[in-house]
């Protein structure tokens, strides 16, 4: 099987579900884009399908978040700005770095919080509470990336470039969105047109 041909992570996982093994991507694509013509599956599982094949195509620097716009915090915040910045943000985990921001020093897990506004007695170090950074380039694709946060049960990563620079985040939430895009609530969608239709009754009236 040539390079170009190589299957990934998903393409094998769908490949063992459907009958009829496909030799590439493209038939893997019209084998369901089949299954959809013929209602053996709903829209949504259709979209779905297409975006994780779609999905090995990509790499960490298609859809991280650049450095510049990271929320992050420096070593030696206190307990009183880690509060500020985590409720500001709503974000969950942040990169913390030095005082002049040229290296990271791990990262913060906003729960990790918690215990010091039970007990303000206890005192607040911040560089005590930090979790250990993982690493990926930004040339990793994202069905590796994908299979290291599962495997290592992490959510987020540091994105470096070639020379080591760091040059923005990823978080298993990117990739997700990434893979259920397109896909529509039909439940949702249904009480929004009720209520639109409702709305225009009331109108008239």
């Amino acid at each position: 099987m040539s390079k170009n041909n190589k299957k990934g992570f998903f393409s094998l996982l769908l490949s063992q579900i459907l009958y009829n093994e496909p030799q590439d991507q493209n038939e893997l694509l019209n084998l369901i884009q089949e299954a959809k013509n013929n209602k053996l599956i709903r829209d949504n599982t259709y979209h779905m399908c297409k975006n994780i094949i779609h999905i090995e195509k990509k790499i960490v620097k298609n859809i991280m978040i650049p450095r510049v716009k990271m929320t992050s915090l420096k070593i030696k915040d206190n307990l009183k700005t880690c509060l500020k910045v985590a409720k500001k943000s709503l974000y969950s985990r942040f990169p913390v770095f030095n005082q002049n921001n040229s290296y990271l020093k791990g990262f913060l897990i906003s729960k990790d919080l918690f215990k010091f506004v039970d007990n303000l007695k206890k005192k607040f170090i911040l560089k005590k509470i930090l979790k250990s950074p993982i690493i990926v380039p930004e040339s990793q694709k994202l069905d590796k990336t994908l299979q290291e946060f599962y495997s290592k049960k992490i959510y987020i990563a540091v994105v470096v470039d070639e020379f080591g620079m760091i040059t923005g985040l990823i978080t298993l939430k990117d990739i997700l969105r990434k893979i259920f895009k397109n896909i529509n609530n039909t439940k949702i969608i249904k009480k929004k047109h009720l209520k639109n239709k409702n709305q225009d009754n009331i109108d008239q009236n």
